[in-house]
């Protein structure tokens, strides 16, 4: 089993990425769970589900981990700014299997970011400030190997 996690600020790539490097994997996507907030938002009734969006996004990993097989190919695509996240989804990995897990942080130039975003500045700002925020994964956190992809198109 290989498991990945693809991470970076938004709109970098993660998508691009995941679905060229890793067509036939199966993909635990955190936006599905940013719709349910979204949702949640509106709806009284759906208050938990915007309240443990990380959560449900743990577990839909830990299900698919245990589902898989041994030739399978597992990707968490989140943006992951911050260590802390990262060891959250990380420290729920090792409680089911010594599987390595490999990252994958999506840091295009901003020639590539201009192209991703239609050059829309707002988009670009979001990049950029999340960039800024970004606690740069290290192998030290317990992933068996980290890659800087600046290349996304």
């Amino acid at each position: 089993m290989k498991i990945v996690f693809v991470t970076g600020p938004a709109y970098s790539g993660k998508s691009i990425y995941t679905a060229r490097e890793y067509p036939e994997a199966s993909v635990i996507d955190m936006r599905t769970f940013e719709y349910m907030m979204e949702a949640a938002e509106s709806n009284e009734e759906l208050e938990e589900i915007a309240e443990n969006s990380m959560k449900y996004c743990r577990e839909a990993l830990l299900h698919m981990i245990r589902k898989g097989g041994e030739d399978e190919t597992i990707v968490l695509k989140h943006p992951m700014l911050m260590k802390q996240t990262r060891e959250f989804y990380l420290e729920a990995i090792k409680e089911i299997t010594d599987c390595p897990v490999e990252c994958a942080v999506m840091l295009p130039d901003l020639e590539q970011m201009k192209e991703l975003t239609g050059n829309e500045t707002s988009l670009l700002n979001l990049y950029e400030y999340e960039r800024n925020i970004l606690e740069m994964p290290d192998v030290s956190e317990g992933f068996a190997s980290v890659e800087a992809v600046h290349s996304i198109l």
